[in-house]
This record gives structure tokens, sequence and C-alpha cells, in this order.
């Protein structure tokens, strides 16, 4: 059951990918990457959870959490000191979303249903985000 969750999940994380970079142009910004890290961050953060009782399965989630929303603050900084771009680009939190989604669902040990809520609540906060961004519902 893990493997067809995980399965079905990539795919409509793939679809989604490929809808939202298309007629893409590369801005790549410091303000938006950090940002970008810190949803990886907090999505891991709430992840841990279920398993927050468990620390061996919880340990490794939490460490790299830590890291990405250090390194995402640190480029946050760094933009704001060098006045750098800081529009917020809306595809790039959308897809941010549904792949820290595919990871966990990926790294957290499954025995219940009550793993998949925050995962699936990710992508499913991507997809709309997304939806609202191709609809230009959100600028």
């Amino acid at each position: 059951m893990h493997l067809t969750i995980l399965v079905i999940n990539w795919g409509i994380a793939l679809a989604a990918i490929f809808v939202a970079f298309e007629g893409r142009r590369e801005k790549f910004s410091l303000f938006n990457a950090g940002l970008t890290a810190i949803i990886f961050g907090i999505i891991f953060l709430l992840g841990t959870i279920p398993v927050w009782h468990d620390f061996t399965a919880s340990s490794m989630i939490i460490f790299v959490a830590i890291i990405l929303i250090v390194l995402g603050i640190i480029m946050l900084v760094i933009s704001w000191i060098t006045r750098e771009y800081h529009m917020i680009e809306w595809t790039d939190m959308a897809v941010s979303l549904l792949v820290a989604a595919i990871c966990l669902l990926y790294l957290l040990p499954h025995k219940g249903l009550a793993y998949l809520v925050v995962p699936e609540l990710a992508m499913i906060g991507g997809l709309v985000l997304l939806y609202l961004v191709k609809t230009n519902r959100l600028r």
C-alpha cells in the first residue's frame, strides 16, 4: 500500500511540475531559494509529528529540516543585505510543496494512515497554489 500511495503521489506531482514549468523564464533569486528551503524544512518538521515518539525515525528528518530552515534564513538575510529581487514566485512555492510531500512520503515509516496527513495536505496545498497561479488568481 505504501508503494502505491507513493507512486500515485509521485505521478501527480510530476504532472503538476511539468505544467508549472511550461513557458517559464528562469529567474534565480536567493529570496525565493530561501523561502523554498524554509517551506521544505517546515513540511519536514510537521511531518515528524506522528513519529515524534520514535526518535530513530524522526531524528534524521528533524536534522535535515533544521539544516534547511537555517540555510533558508541565511539566504533570506543575504538577499535582504544585497537588496536583491524580492518578489515571491508562487510557482516555486507550489512546486516546493509538491516535492516536499513526495520526499516526506518516502522518508516516513508507514504504520498507519496518520503518517499520510501532512504529506497529503502539502500535496493538496501545492496543487491548489499551482491552480491559483495558472488561472491568474494569484500574482
